[in-house]
């Protein structure tokens, strides 16, 4: 038979020994010693090592069963982190869960019945909380009463054949160590060390990253397995995962937090002042006057300049021109740009979400779109065949809808000069119109009293909001909740209704305002309402369900704030992307 090549190599260095007269060299080379292993072979090495390393290992010995030391320990763990610092306490909390369900079972097991179910009823309400496989657990947990029980509930048998993972800092590992290793505490040790592995990992000084699979030195050990399974009862990254969860969740079910208002007031609308826009990078604050010209404001600190015309057509220098002013007027630039086309007064304003364009609405029937480039016309969409009381574009400023006084709202393309849709269905005029964040559907406000919502597809209404709930008078605003679910309407009834668009009803009437509401707007989030209008008063409201039905000092209880202005009258509201509350009025003693 053939001699392998190990055997070889083993021989000729063992002849090699000899010569250099090393006597002991037999014993180094016995039959039985393995200069080579296998990779399962290594791979089991190295499980077993780093399973029983020093690191993550902790020492005990027997103790007594004495089943008041369960109590006396596990309290005295509660009470350690309690007293820890703060830094540490989010990750020592982990451990109570483990702890409690081993320790019960214990007594269980070593027939101390009695002991058990009073430490599990002392203790079990701890943990029946959001997370539902420990609450699913301590309920299986409460029908195990002898050794026999532990085998029939298998949620209950997994998790005492598993080890639980728990991830550590280097700095809380030492905090515990130094507890459990005191003569009191060998319940604990044991326990420890036969149904918990710890992963220790080195402090860091930099951000904590909750899905990070890196290895932070040799003690870290990130568990591969997917969570929620019985071969992984925690990640690495679940104790600060639960705590930024817990974050979340207060955040969400407590009081909204106030934005900051930043008002535009209007001095001197002799012209009288119909609506105003903000565009929402704050570049841009317009008017529009019945006058009809369209007013244009920077707001940044530098002066608005038009760009240089590759045909200038628009403009015909007479004899009697100054270009020499006009000229330095442009290179200069100026604080306000006035644009003029329409023939009759403006009633309605809309940013295209790119802030480049402005789409303005007219009594002359017509929709305007302006170039804030150059401050001039570059298309005129004809259809309506009275006034346009409102504009509003899209999500995605690939389209626009208007209505008007002829009862109809019109949906149109930016490439188009005629309208693509046609919305006909209410008595009076529609005087109020809103895309849905999906851009599917367009939600109409009339003088009729009632608020109807449309399909873009087919251009046939899909729901109708009115009733004995409905509104009393000409509604003037729409505003959509950002997740779609919601509808609010507003308008001469003072009253700011909010409506569910899966079932028609409304959900809350907000009552507080004295006058006629022109503006409603969603914060971004969706918590909150904002409203404005002829009482010059700003009103915040809790947009968040299951609010308390208390009221304080005779006020709705979902009324956050009031803020009141120096105005005559809010024409616009709107929630900035940063969450800012942009307004804009005319001043008082200003007519409108």
């Amino acid at each position: 038979m053939k001699r392998v090549k190990s055997e070889d190599i083993q021989s000729a260095v063992l002849q090699y020994l000899k010569k250099r007269q090393y006597s002991d060299s037999d014993t180094t080379f016995k039959k039985d010693q393995k200069l080579s292993q296998s990779v399962s072979e290594m791979a089991v090495q190295g499980a077993v090592m780093s399973e029983s390393g020093v690191s993550t290992s902790f020492t005990f010995s027997s103790c007594d069963p004495d089943p008041t030391l369960y109590e006396d320990q596990y309290s005295g763990l509660k009470v350690l982190i309690d007293d820890a610092p703060q830094a540490h306490q989010s990750e020592l909390t982990v451990l109570l869960y483990p702890m409690f369900v081993h320790l019960h079972l214990d007594l269980v097991c070593n027939g101390h019945r009695d002991a058990a179910e009073a430490f599990f009823t002392r203790h079990h309400g701890n943990f029946l909380v959001d997370n539902m496989e420990w609450y699913e657990l301590i309920e299986e947990l409460a029908g195990v009463m002898c050794k026999q029980d532990l085998f029939t509930k298998p949620k209950v048998k997994a998790f005492r054949e598993t080890k639980y993972a728990i991830s550590l800092s280097d700095k809380a590992f030492q905090y515990l160590l130094r507890y459990l290793q005191s003569d009191d505490n060998l319940i604990l040790l044991r326990l420890f060390n036969t149904y918990l592995h710890v992963n220790v990992k080195p402090t860091q000084n930099g951000d904590l990253d909750l899905y990070s699979d890196k290895r932070g030195g040799g003690h870290d050990v990130t568990m591969a397995t997917p969570p929620h399974t019985p071969d992984n009862k925690a990640t690495p990254g679940d104790v600060t995962q639960v705590s930024l969860q817990d974050c979340i969740r207060r955040v969400r079910e407590g009081t909204p937090y106030l934005s900051s208002v930043c008002l535009y007031s209007f001095h001197n609308t002799f012209q009288g002042l119909n609506t105003a826009s903000v565009s929402d990078d704050s570049r841009f604050v317009c008017g529009g006057f019945d006058d009809s010209t369209v007013k244009v404001w920077s707001g940044l600190s530098r002066r608005l300049k038009a760009a240089h015309h590759t045909v200038n057509v628009s403009r015909i220098n007479l004899a009697g021109d100054v270009l020499d002013d006009k000229a330095r007027e442009d290179n200069v630039g100026q604080e306000v740009k006035h644009m003029r086309g329409h023939s009759g007064p403006v009633y309605g304003t809309s940013f295209l979400p790119n802030n480049t364009f402005l789409l303005t609405c007219s009594e002359d029937t017509t929709v305007r779109l302006w170039n804030l480039s150059t401050f001039t016309n570059d298309v005129n969409y004809k259809g309506h065949s009275y006034p346009v009381w409102d504009i509003d574009t899209s999500p995605l400023g690939a389209y626009f809808v208007s209505c008007s006084q002829d009862r109809t709202a019109r949906l149109w393309a930016l490439d188009r000069t005629f309208p693509l849709r046609i919305f006909a269905g209410h008595s009076q005029d529609v005087d109020c119109v809103k895309f849905h964040p999906n851009c599917n559907y367009i939600a109409t406000g009339s003088s009729d009293r009632t608020v109807r919502l449309w399909s873009v597809q087919d251009g046939k209404f899909v729901r109708i909001f009115h009733g004995k709930d409905g509104h009393k008078g000409t509604i003037f605003s729409l505003a959509f909740s950002p997740d779609g679910k919601h509808l609010a309407s507003a308008g001469e009834d003072k009253c700011v209704r909010v409506w569910d668009l899966t079932s028609g009803d409304m959900l809350k009437e907000l009552r507080a305002h004295t006058e006629s509401i022109y503006s409603i707007s969603y914060s971004r989030d969706g918590t909150m309402l904002a409203s404005a209008g002829g009482d010059s008063i700003i009103r915040v409201w809790d947009m968040r369900p299951n609010i308390p039905d208390k009221e304080s000092d005779g006020q709705p209880p979902e009324l956050l704030h009031s803020y009141p202005t120096k105005t005559s009258s809010l024409h616009m509201l709107k929630f900035a992307p940063s969450d800012l509350l942009i307004a804009a009025g005319t001043a008082k003693g200003d007519s409108v």
